[in-house]
């Protein structure tokens, strides 16, 4: 059920069980589950405990019936089906029940028998009694009236918004040419069955035998095509000679059948939508309303004789919207005098066995004439092709099986490859550097090679030191060069070196050259090791950054497929987040340009505005996903005031105004 019905039955329903509290006699509180009742009940606190006891049995059904369609806090609105049998039990035990017929007899004898008779049948009817029982038979129609009121508001809030959608459709196909030329394809077996049935029509009337033969029909059908090639004709010779209006080349162009074709469904879908509307705006403004301070009884009764205008109104597109409102204006207007609960009970039956599924298959006739085009209309060019060129398609898919069967077999082993060496894998990589596994980090060298290397330079660098010194070196003096060595300095072999190299080919055979060069080469690998294992150590650092990045692609696309499947699942198909974003623009649009419009025209909107007001709403609610989430409670507190009429048109206005300042940046 929509939020709006929802909140307003649910409203209902605890002012009606206040009231039942506070109207009931305490006798009957237990019964409806109710602590106490304040009703008067003297007459009633003097029966015995037997005579009590009857009373009850004799309510049995009644309060059994009521029980059924109150609606508890956090409970559901009960089903037609349930009304309707909830209904006819209380009409079967109803105290009125011979009442009401004799009466409805003695109505039907009087018209039976030609007199005249102009006064209502119920005038001076008094529905008091001692033992509240009339109190439980009116909340009993009370409630069915909730809920019949709660089942029409939905019923016409679901049934207005498909007509939005079918007159969106419609403007499409009008808004460019392929559209037109399309639609007539799609529409072309169906026109060509209608003119061939003009022509036989035509042919059968000029036919002036009771018996004609089989030549005459081929005459008659002969004359028919060439009445109608002739007319064609003509109107094709005056659009080539009358001046060439942008007008009159659209009354006069190939595709002007197809064009008033389908400005006609959208007119009747138009008519109707406003129809809907001004029935959802009337229940919405006539609402039913229980306070022990009024006469709820007789506002139960006007709002049943409006649901009933409204359930035999609503269908007949052919009224306009004035007229439509004029009629249950005069309904809800008229005197009435009171009617017994049995009356008003069996009028709720009407509307729901019969009032509104006629108003339902009204509707969906309607549609179905003149609303958007069903898929096999839409679709059958396509189907038509695809079998004309099955044979030929099926050749080729045939004569290419090997192939297609190894490319599913390379998109099914890519696909599963994609998954486990760019999802599974960066998934893996990034939990082990998560928890410092050793044997996942990234390493450019082994961890030992650089200390092997440093402790070979430094005997290197020590052994020359000692073979070119005459008297040797100490230990401290080993010492020392080692840690010269770990921090870069050879300057012992540096020395002997530029010595080396003032006679460079005597010393490469006989000299220390060729040791001092080897020497340089083993220091040159150190110092790249070195700047390779810094770098080891930044890698590490960033490990965690470079295993998010790795697996940010294929998990990016994996979202977006999951995202499209899931919502291709649950119903919105390929609709994409940009395209709800377009619905909600458009539709706050909408609002935005009824409540401007009518804002120079007065504080409130009509009812046929207001109930569109609320389907945009609803259609709001449904979008509400383009919100973020820790906004979505104010997005719906803001709708609330939306709908909401009684803040006036100015203060809906401001509130479309909250809601772009607010949520707009969001709808870009």
């Amino acid at each position: 059920m929509c939020t709006i019905v929802d909140a307003r039955i649910h409203a209902l329903s605890a002012n009606l069980e206040l009231l039942a509290s506070t109207t009931l006699p305490s006798l009957y509180a237990p019964r409806l589950g109710l602590t106490s009742a304040n009703g008067s009940s003297t007459a009633l606190d003097e029966l015995s405990t037997s005579e009590a006891d009857d009373l009850l049995e004799a309510t049995e059904p009644l309060f059994a019936a009521l029980n059924q369609l109150l609606i508890r806090p956090g409970g559901s609105l009960p089903s037609i089906k349930t009304l309707e049998s909830t209904l006819r039990t209380y009409l079967t035990h109803s105290p009125d029940a011979k009442y009401v017929k004799s009466v409805e007899e003695e109505v039907r004898s009087y018209s039976g028998s030609g007199e005249d008779d102009d006064e209502d049948p119920w005038d001076g009817y008094e529905d008091s009694s001692s033992d509240g029982t009339k109190q439980v038979e009116w909340l009993i129609v009370a409630a069915g009236a909730v809920v019949l009121y709660g089942r029409l508001l939905d019923a016409l809030l679901n049934q207005t918004l498909p007509l939005s959608e079918d007159i969106f459709y419609w403007d499409n196909v009008l808004s460019r040419p392929s559209g037109l030329v399309v639609y007539s394809i799609q529409t072309a077996p169906f026109r060509f069955v209608s003119l061939a049935q003009e022509i036989f029509t035509d042919a059968r009337k000029r036919l002036t035998t009771q018996r004609p033969s089989l030549s005459d029909w081929i005459t008659t059908l002969r004359a028919s095509v060439h009445r109608h090639h002739i007319s064609m004709r003509r109107l094709s010779v005056l659009r080539r000679a009358v001046a060439p209006t942008a007008l009159f080349k659209r009354a006069m162009s190939p595709l002007s059948t197809v064009y008033k074709d389908v400005q006609t469904k959208q007119q009747q879908l138009r008519q109707l939508r406003d129809a809907q509307a001004a029935a959802l705006g009337l229940l919405v403004g006539e609402s039913l309303h229980f306070r022990h301070d009024t006469d709820w009884r007789r506002t139960v009764e006007r709002v049943v004789d409006v649901m009933q205008a409204i359930v035999s109104g609503v269908s007949e597109s052919g009224d306009q919207v004035d007229n439509f409102e004029a009629k249950v204006f005069s309904v809800s207007s008229a005197p009435r005098s009171r009617r017994p609960p049995y009356v008003v009970a069996q009028k709720i039956l009407a509307m729901a066995s019969d009032g509104l599924p006629s108003q339902s298959e009204s509707l969906a006739a309607i549609v179905r004439r003149a609303g958007k085009p069903s898929a096999l209309t839409r679709y059958w060019p396509i189907c038509v092709c695809t079998v004309a060129f099955s044979g030929t398609l099926g050749q080729i898919l045939f004569n290419r099986r090997a192939s297609i069967a190894q490319w599913l077999a390379d998109a099914s082993s890519t696909a599963l490859d994609f998954w486990q060496n760019w999802v599974v894998e960066p998934a893996k990589n990034i939990i082990s550097t998560i928890r410092h596994d050793d044997t996942a980090q990234v390493a450019i060298v082994g961890r030992k090679s650089l200390q092997a290397d440093m402790q070979s330079l430094e005997r290197m660098v020590v052994d020359f030191a000692v073979d070119n010194t005459d008297s040797g070196l100490s230990p401290a003096e080993i010492e020392a060069v080692r840690a010269g060595v770990r921090e870069g300095d050879v300057s012992a072999v540096l020395r002997v070196y530029e010595q080396e190299l003032k006679a460079p080919l005597k010393n490469a055979v006989g000299g220390e050259l060729i040791r001092t060069l080897l020497i340089q080469m083993q220091k040159t690998k150190v110092d790249v090791e070195v700047a390779i294992t810094g770098i080891d150590r930044l890698l590490k650092s960033q490990e965690l950054v470079f295993g998010v990045v790795a697996a940010l692609p294929s998990s990016i696309a994996c979202y977006f497929a999951f995202g499209w499947v899931g919502r291709l699942y649950s119903g919105k198909g390929m609709k994409s987040r940009a395209d709800r974003k377009a619905t909600v623009v458009r539709t706050l649009g909408n609002v935005e340009r009824m409540l401007t419009v009518r804002s120079g025209e007065g504080e409130w909107l009509s009812y046929r505005d207001e109930g569109l007001v609320l389907c945009e709403v609803h259609v709001l609610r449904n979008t509400a996903d383009v919100i973020p989430r820790e906004l979505r409670a104010d997005w719906a507190r803001d709708l609330g005031d939306l709908e909401d009429i009684k803040l006036g048109v100015h203060r809906q206005r401001d509130t479309v105004e909250r809601i772009w300042r607010v949520y707009g940046r969001f709808f870009e």
